[in-house]
């Protein structure tokens, strides 16, 4: 997990990364160390189990359905409706009806008792155990916009790949808390996001993007002052307190999820 921000400017929108990684550190008790040749603040959990994600329901056509639905309207080779002629026909075609509906019946009796064994398994179905994770929490110590350097050297010396790394960081274009999950794509004019882009020489990395806000209305002409000037800003007290109460916990269970 990658905390970005401007380490030199703690408590700043821009540093959002890096305080939801030092809120789950926190709840994991978990203590912050310098690793010089990163260069970034690191700790490491011991292993812990998270539930493996649930797989998608595949619906499946029902088969059996579409071929009773068949059989309600047979027609024959000339696309005649069958019509009884006279009583020595019918005879003969109550007995074949009779000779195969007594094969049909062994059919479904034995798709029944499938049916309710295949339904026994999924309902006494063993949980799937928990997956065992170890997990890195890195906070870069170089500046946002070369963040990037520190985050190829940790995934080299930990023989990761870019899929195997999260990037938290703050999203101007939403709302305030607004969580957003994104893997790959542009860096969106987030000046972190493309060192790491650039670093990795890929953007095939997963993302949380959480919403700061835009400055207010009166002053956001999109310049350069505005924005640096906002998202360099201390989140006020109000905010942090929502971000800590409601929006760090969120983050915290999906980032132990994905």
């Amino acid at each position: 997990l990658v905390g970005l921000g401007n380490y030199s400017h703690p408590q700043t929108r821009h540093s959002i990364g890096m305080l939801v990684l030092d809120y789950i550190a926190s709840h994991l008790n978990l203590t912050w160390s310098k690793n010089k040749s990163w260069p970034a603040t690191v700790t490491t959990t011991t292993t812990i189990y998270v539930d493996p994600p649930k797989k998608p329901k595949i619906k499946q056509k029902n088969e059996a359905g579409a071929n009773i639905k068949k059989q309600d309207n047979p027609n024959d080779e000339n696309g005649d409706n069958s019509v009884l002629e006279n009583g020595v026909q019918k005879m003969i075609d109550d007995n074949v009806r009779s000779e195969e509906n007594n094969a049909s019946n062994v059919g479904k009796t034995e798709s029944t008792q499938s049916q309710q064994t295949t339904l026994t398994n999924l309902r006494y179905r063993p949980k799937p155990d928990p997956i065992p994770l170890e997990i890195t929490l890195m906070k870069p110590l170089l500046l946002m916009n070369v963040s990037g350097k520190s985050v190829y050297k940790a995934i080299r010396e930990l023989k990761l790949t870019p899929a195997d790394i999260i990037v938290v960081h703050d999203d101007m274009q939403r709302e305030l808390g607004k969580i957003s999950i994104k893997e790959g794509g542009s860096a969106n004019g987030h000046n972190g996001i493309k060192s790491v882009i650039d670093a990795l020489k890929t953007n095939q990395f997963r993302r949380m993007r959480i919403g700061i806000g835009r400055p207010p209305k009166e002053i956001d002409d999109r310049s350069h002052d505005v924005i640096s000037s906002y998202v360099l800003a201390r989140i006020t007290n109000s905010e942090m307190e929502y971000y800590t109460k409601e929006i760090f916990p969120k983050c915290k269970e999906q980032l132990l999820k994905i």
